[in-house]
Formats: C-alpha cells, sequence, structure tokens
C-alpha cells in the first residue's frame, strides 16, 4: 500500500522530503514510471482480445484528439500534465502522465473534471470488457495523481469527477461516461497497483544486479582472439557506448557473433545499456547465438534470453494444442491477463526464454505462448529475433521503439535487410485472389462478399485505364504480362478507388467484428495482404511507385495486380534505428560502401570497419573459369562443359561438395544432363518448399568421411548461416554470376535507382542485379572455409566472373587461378590438393 510518512499529515500517498528513515528504506533517487507503465503491467484484467482487422491508426487518433480538445470549455486545459512524487512500499516512486483534458473545479459545489479520449471504430456498447477496464484504470490512475498533487499544494479536496470519452470514428461522434471518485477509492486502487509494479521491479532489479556484477567481470570464453576480433569487439563496445553506428564487413569464420555480443554485454555490465536487441533473419543464426550465449553462461554470466518466434510456428492452435469455439475465440486468450502475472513471474531471471521454455510455461498456466513471448520483451537482457520485429510498419513491436530504454541493436546477416525491408514497405493486391476471398464470404457474409467484389471491380478498373490509355510507359512486357509503372506523388496518380474499395471491406471487417463474428478462416493469409495494402497506404513516400501488371491478357479472366512498391526503405530504416541508443549492422558481404550505406539509411560519416580473413589464404583455392557462359540464352550449349567441370571437381578429391546455381529450372537441368553422363553417383537436390525435416535431411548428408554432392540454390538456406565444418564441405562450385531473375519489379528498380532526382544516382543494373548478385556468390563462397584447419575450394564458373567489375569486389584474400579449359582446372586442383596433404603430413 501507498503508506505516509513520518513528520507529515496521516494522509497516505503524501510526499515528504527526504529523513533518515525514509533513505534507509528507499532509494536514494526515485523510480520513474509513467500512468502508461503501471497500467500496462498491473491493472490488465480479463480475455486477449483480438479485433476481426487492424484499429484506429495513431493519426486518426490524434486528428480525434485535437479535434475534442479543440471544443472544450474555456478555462479547460488540453494535455495536462500530472506529476507526483511518493512512497510506496519503502520506495520512492516519481509517477507521471498527461490527462487529454483537465476541467478545473469551477465552485465549491463541483468537483474538478478530467476527461480521457479513446477513439473506436464501434459503439463504446460493443467494446469487450477487457478493453473497456484497461482504459478506465488508466483514467482512475490519472484521478490518483490529480487529487494527491492537489493535496500536495495543501488542498483538501476528497473527490473527482472523471469522464471517458469515447468518439467512434465512423459515426464521427461522442459517447461520454461519468463517475465521481473519492480519494480513498483512488488511492486504494492506486495503491494496488503500485505495490504490484514494485514488487516486480524489485525482483527484476535483483537480476539485473547479477547481470552486471556478472557482465563486468566476464572474461573471453575462448583461449584467445582470432585475427581481427579484438578489433571488431574494441570498435563494436565504443560504437554501443557512444550511442553511435558502426558497419562492419567482417570475413565468414572469424566469430562475428561472439566479436558483437561479448561487447554488448560488456557494455550492458557497465549500465551504458538496458537491452540487446539481436537480429537475424535466419534459424541458423538464432542457433549460433543460443551457442554464443551458452559459452558465456559457462563462464559465469547470468543473463536472460529471449528468443521471439512467428506466430505462426507458435501457436498452440496451429500445431494441434488446442482448439478454438465455434466463434474462432482460442479459449488460451480467455482471462489471458488474470493468470499472466504467474507465468511472467515463473519466467522471469530464467536464462532460456526460449520457444520451447514458453510454450511449456503456457502450457501450465494455459496461456497463448506467442503472446507470453511479448509479455515478456520487456524483462529480458537480450531478445532475439526476426527483422520484421524491428522495421516491419505492420508487425513491429512499439515496445521494442521506447526511446526511454537504451536499447542497442545488432543486425546480423545485414546485407538481407534492404531487400527485405523494401518488401516490408511494399504491398500488393491481387483480382484472382480477392475473387476467391468473395466467393468465400458468400454465403455466411453476404454484406462482405459485396465489399470485396466492389475492390474486385475496381482493380479491374485500375488496370483498364492503363490498357486504354497511353498514360504511362510499359516497362515491360511479354507474351503473356503487361505491366506499367506510376507515379504516387499526387492524389489523381494515386489508385483512389481501390483505395475506398479497400476501406468500405476493412469496415464491414469492423462491423463483424462488432458483433463478435469472424470472417472465414481459409481468407486469411488475403486478409493479411488487405491490411499491409491499408497500412503501406497511410505512408507511402517519393520512394514509391505503382507497379500495375495485367496477366493473360487474352483469357476470359484477366488477371490484374496492384502493387504499392517501395523502391528503397533506406530513409523508414533510418527512422526506426533513430530510437535505438545504438546500433551495429555486420556481415561478411557488405560492399561496396556507396551501394550499403544508400540502402540502409546509413549515414556516409558512420564509422565503415572492413576486416581481413583470419585463416591463411593458401588453405583456400579459388578457380576462375571462364570457358562456361551460364547466360539464360547459352544454357543449353553449355550444358556438356558444366557437367565436365563438375565431374573433374568432384573427382579431384573424395569428399563433400555443393553446387548452387541461380535458379531451380537451371539446377534440373544440369541435375538431368549430370545423372545420364554419371549414372553411378546419385546427386541430393534441394527443393522447393522443402519442409525443415528434408532440409535436416539433406544436410545430414553432409557429414565427415561422407562423399556428397549437392545441388541447391544461391541465396537459399543451404547458401548462407549454414556452418560446414571441416570435412562437411570442402568445395563449392558457383554456376553464374547470381543475378536475381529479369522481371517487372527488377526492372523498376534498375529505372529507378537511374533517375536523375535519386542521390545515389549511379549504374541502375549495377544496382537492380551485379550487386545483390554478386552478394550471393560471396555468401555462398563463404559456406567452404569456418575454422582453420578447414581447406577446399571454390569454383566461380562463368566468363564473367573475369570482368573487372567483379574483381574489384573479390576479397581481398582470394587468390585466384584462371583455368582456361577443363583439362587445366583438373591439373591445378590436384596441385592444390597435394599441397595440402603435403602441408598435413608436415604438420604430422
Amino acid at each position: 500500500m501507498v503508506t505516509a510518512l513520518r513528520g507529515k499529515p496521516t494522509v497516505a500517498g503524501l510526499l515528504a522530503e527526504p529523513t533518515e528513515e525514509h533513505n534507509t528504506s528507499a532509494s536514494a533517487s526515485p523510480l520513474k514510471l509513467s500512468v502508461g507503465e503501471l497500467v500496462a503491467f498491473s491493472c490488465r484484467r480479463g480475455d486477449l482480445i483480438h479485433t476481426g482487422g487492424p484499429g484506429p491508426t495513431a493519426q486518426e487518433g490524434i486528428r480525434a484528439h485535437q479535434k475534442l480538445q479543440k471544443r472544450r470549455p474555456k478555462g479547460a486545459e488540453a494535455e495536462y500534465r500530472l506529476q507526483v512524487q511518493l512512497e510506496c512500499s519503502g520506495q520512492d516512486i516519481l509517477l507521471e502522465g498527461r490527462v487529454d483534458i483537465l476541467h478545473p473545479q469551477a465552485d465549491l459545489h463541483q468537483p474538478a473534471q478530467l476527461d480521457e479520449i479513446k477513439t473506436t471504430y464501434c459503439h463504446p456498447d460493443k467494446l469487450p470488457e477487457t478493453t473497456r477496464l484497461y482504459h478506465w484504470a488508466q483514467l482512475k490512475i490519472y484521478g490518483f495523481c490529480y487529487l494527491l498533487q492537489q493535496r500536495q499544494k495543501g488542498s483538501s479536496v476528497e473527490e473527482v469527477s472523471l469522464q471517458m470519452v469515447w468518439y467512434n470514428l465512423k459515426e464521427k461522434k461522442s459517447y461520454p461516461e461519468q463517475s465521481l471518485f473519492s480519494w480513498e477509492a483512488l488511492e486504494s486502487f492506486a495503491g494496488d497497483a503500485l505495490s504490484l509494479y514494485i514488487h516486480w521491479h524489485r525482483a527484476w532489479q535483483a537480476h539485473r544486479q547479477q547481470v552486471i556484477q556478472t557482465a563486468k567481470s566476464l572474461p573471453f570464453p575462448f583461449p584467445d582472439y582470432r585475427p581481427g576480433q579484438r578489433q571488431l569487439a574494441v570498435s563494436a563496445y565504443r560504437c554501443l557506448r557512444d550511442a553511435g553506428q558502426l558497419v562492419v564487413e567482417a570475413p565468414t569464420g572469424i566469430g562475428k557473433t561472439i566479436s558483437t555480443l561479448f561487447p554488448a554485454i560488456k557494455a550492458l555490465g557497465e549500465e551504458k545499456l538496458d537491452q540487446l536487441l539481436y537480429l537475424t533473419a535466419k534459424n541458423s543464426g538464432r542457433q549460433v547465438v543460443r551457442e554464443t550465449i551458452a559459452k558465456l553462461h559457462g563462464v559465469g554470466l547470468k543473463l536472460s534470453l529471449l528468443e521471439l518466434r512467428a506466430r505462426d510456428t507458435t501457436c498452440a492452435c496451429k500445431l494441434g494444442l488446442c482448439s478454438r469455439d465455434d466463434e474462432g475465440t482460442c479459449p488460451r486468450t480467455q482471462g489471458f491477463y488474470d493468470r499472466l502475472p504467474q507465468a511472467r513471474k515463473q519466467l522471469l531471471g530464467q536464462p532460456w526464454i526460449t520457444p520451447e521454455a514458453l510454450a511449456k510455461v503456457a502450457d501450465q498456466w494455459h496461456l497463448c505462448p506467442f503472446e507470453l513471448s511479448l509479455q515478456m520483451l520487456p524483462w529480458a537482457d537480450l531478445v532475439v529475433c526476426d527483422f520484421n520485429y524491428v522495421f516491419d510498419p505492420l508487425v513491429r513491436i512499439s515496445t521494442l521503439q521506447d526511446p526511454r530504454y537504451r536499447r542497442a541493436l545488432l543486425v546480423d546477416e545485414a546485407h538481407n535487410l534492404s531487400e527485405r525491408a523494401r518488401e516490408m514497405y511494399s504491398a500488393s493486391l491481387s483480382r484472382r485472389d480477392s475473387r476467391r476471398a468473395a466467393l468465400a464470404c458468400k454465403s455466411n457474409h453476404p454484406q462482405l462478399y459485396r465489399r470485396i467484389q466492389s475492390l474486385v471491380r475496381a482493380l479491374a478498373q485500375w488496370s483498364k485505364r492503363f490498357q486504354e490509355q497511353n498514360l504511362y510507359k510499359e516497362i515491360r512486357s511479354s507474351q503473356n504480362v503487361q505491366a506499367w509503372c506510376s507515379p504516387l506523388n499526387s492524389e489523381e496518380d494515386r489508385p483512389t478507388t481501390v483505395s475506398r474499395a479497400t476501406q468500405k471491406v476493412l469496415d464491414a471487417l469492423s462491423e463483424l467484428s462488432e458483433q463478435e463474428k469472424f470472417p472465414p478462416e481459409e481468407i486469411g493469409e488475403w486478409l493479411k495482404s488487405l491490411y499491409r495494402y491499408a497500412c503501406i497506404e497511410q505512408i507511402l513516400s517519393g520512394q514509391h511507385q505503382a507497379l500495375t501488371r495485367v496477366i493473360d491478357q487474352d483469357a476470359p479472366w484477366q488477371e490484374h495486380q496492384l502493387k504499392l512498391m517501395c523502391m528503397n526503405a533506406a530513409g523508414f530504416l533510418q527512422e526506426s534505428c533513430a530510437q535505438f541508443h545504438g546500433a551495429l549492422f555486420f556481415s561478411a558481404t557488405l560492399r561496396p560502401t556507396q551501394f550499403v550505406t544508400a540502402q540502409l539509411g546509413i549515414e556516409p560519416e558512420t564509422p565503415y570497419l572492413m576486416l581481413p580473413s583470419p585463416f591463411e589464404a593458401s588453405h583456400q583455392g579459388v578457380f576462375l573459369c571462364p570457358f562456361v557462359d551460364t547466360r539464360y540464352q547459352a544454357r543449353q550449349s553449355a550444358l556438356p562443359a558444366l557437367v565436365d567441370l563438375i565431374a573433374r571437381v568432384y573427382f579431384s578429391r573424395p569428399g563433400n561438395y555443393l553446387v548452387f546455381f541461380p535458379s531451380y529450372r537451371f539446377l534440373q537441368m544440369v541435375v538431368e544432363h549430370f545423372q545420364k553422363d554419371y549414372p553411378e553417383i546419385q546427386p541430393l537436390q534441394q527443393t522447393p518448399g522443402a519442409s525443415d525435416r528434408e532440409r535436416e535431411a539433406f544436410l545430414a548428408s553432409f557429414s565427415e568421411g561422407a562423399q556428397s554432392l549437392g545441388f541447391a540454390i544461391m541465396g537459399g538456406v543451404f547458401a548462407e548461416g549454414i556452418d560446414f565444418v571441416g570435412e562437411k564441405l570442402i568445395g563449392t562450385i558457383i554456376v553464374g554470376t547470381g543475378l536475381p531473375q529479369v522481371n517487372e519489379e527488377q526492372e523498376l528498380l534498375r529505372q529507378s535507382a537511374e533517375h536523375p532526382q535519386t542521390p545515389s544516382a549511379v549504374n541502375g543494373f549495377d544496382i537492380a542485379y551485379r550487386y545483390p548478385g554478386m552478394t550471393r556468390v560471396l555468401q555462398t563462397a563463404g559456406r567452404v572455409i569456418r575454422t582453420e584447419s578447414d581447406r577446399g575450394v571454390i569454383i566461380l564458373a562463368d566468363y564473367r566472373f573475369a570482368d573487372m567489375f567483379y574483381q574489384n569486389l573479390y576479397p581481398k584474400h582470394w587468390q585466384i587461378q584462371t583455368s582456361k579449359s577443363g583439362e587445366q582446372l583438373s591439373q591445378q586442383l590436384g596441385c592444390f590438393w597435394n599441397r595440402q596433404y603435403l602441408n598435413e603430413c608436415t604438420v604430422e
């Protein structure tokens, strides 16, 4: 409970100047706490609510607040600041917030009134009780702060009027609810909330002290640093300590994970940071972080790691662990906030808050495991998650971008971020998919069916505008596809009819939600596309263009597609990163510098650290084979030479090899030809859409002592983030320069890069094709040498690799030999492997 202090009036919660007794029982500096934080932690009750669609946007809420605040009577104050200092359970607290409107006390018979404005798409009577209680809890805490503030000024005020103003955005109408609250009631309510928070805060601080103490004394978990590791660790520490940014290109095998995490944890121990966020796009990256933290735990670190996974992979319903009721409600969401405190307490301070650990605790308390992981976000020292939880405007977690906390961002495999971010800030709608969604709703949701059908017609009308009028230039067309690019600078250029139809569909979904009804489950993926379209439309920038496609023009039912395409997400990435205390971007392939900085929104003056390979260059043979032409038009004629090359490499020394291709079609062509010429060898193939189990089986074939020949895709799951240590992989054959497939989107990127108003205007073909292709090549090549004892070969099979453009992008430690024929390649490979064998014998 909130208690009185010695020497002051006996009024619970009243602030007192520090006394000797106070100094021994409470901390020297008060705990700063916002009303929002307190309410979110201590006052949520009841069910976890998932609405049928997105709620009011921040912009809609701001406009509604401004509108109602302007209507306030004379003498009333908008955004009235409340700040009180009090003691609860021996802890000094500075509690603050801003209430939307204060109506001061007009006379002795009328108490002051506080108004809180909440926007909604429905009538307040239709709001879930959980939502209503939560908002009223916030207003009650405001009421407590106001009365305490007045009492600290010497007033004896005993009550305050609290008014919740529900503003229906559809009706543009306010629904006020007003109640009178006494000081005793509000003090009791706030005291319970504060006591709960302080009890948790002390447990959290006890854990944090363990983290700080063990991080300060933490030794490097290996006998010594590899070459370059210490330089990377020192630079990373200084960057995070000084709230800066750092870009690091460090070769594969140098140990980037430990070299970034170790200094970040040291900065945590020096209390320069509050939390670490490690972003990685692949499951293999998460596993490396786990292994690294396990080593640090082994040398004394007391740190809590939270690993976030996607909802679809952790949902208990989708995993068959529970069943939704007839209305589509998951039983684990009912009473969620009532059972949450016990689960949260159980997980606090645990070293591993992994999906497995979360699932176990969620099962025990019958909670949604994904939502439980979100609730633990503020209470973990290290959070490991995908890029989208920080950068994607539709799914990013606002908790992670609170500027009051000093969070550090560690972006692993940063070469993937620019392409991923472009997709995050793009959105598309398909006429075919929309029509299927409409048909799924036809029998049970007639109004929703009609609204989606209107969207189908709007998409067709938008496309016909391009077919019938020569307004915009076609960017690329084929026999079955026509495509146009159009700007989005003005209202005239924007697809307003599609926007209106989209909004009507969203309105229909909101109406269903009000009636506690849900759309058919089979249109779930389409709804995600619709929500993304509505989201991206609100944040269109100068980097967006509309890509319109008409497919199967001669078919009775043409396919029409509209994509709001982001050409460069650098500005959005920069805005997101600005919310963090410091940021590290690291990868084995971040080149050239000007391309990377322009794509990631990094200022040109940002430090750029490029480290040499820590391994002996002689351990790796790099052979350029210009006698092979893998361009699309030459592939058929190149098959005999390419198959012969693969066989020569494979027979040069028995072991495990991987051949990487730019596409599945080309891969299949080569496999079929190879099997005809070498039936005694059974190659392994990566297949599109393979399951996790199939991928694990593929990798398991590349074991020590095996002689597997695998065919895989550049840029795929086996080309990045996989550690083939030792004899698990002794060679890769890279077929072609890895150029992305030529299509409308890549051509649009090329044209956009060449626009004269683009600040980084360079060769558009390089931006859209050659740089991304070379990144794939270098990542693929990096699978071979992973430790000091590894030996292996890299074969570059394409004449274009001899071009000066590519030569300038090769790592400095590559010692390239050119093979002018298959026979010469065999000789060079024989010399390389003989030299490695002799070296091994000499060492023995």
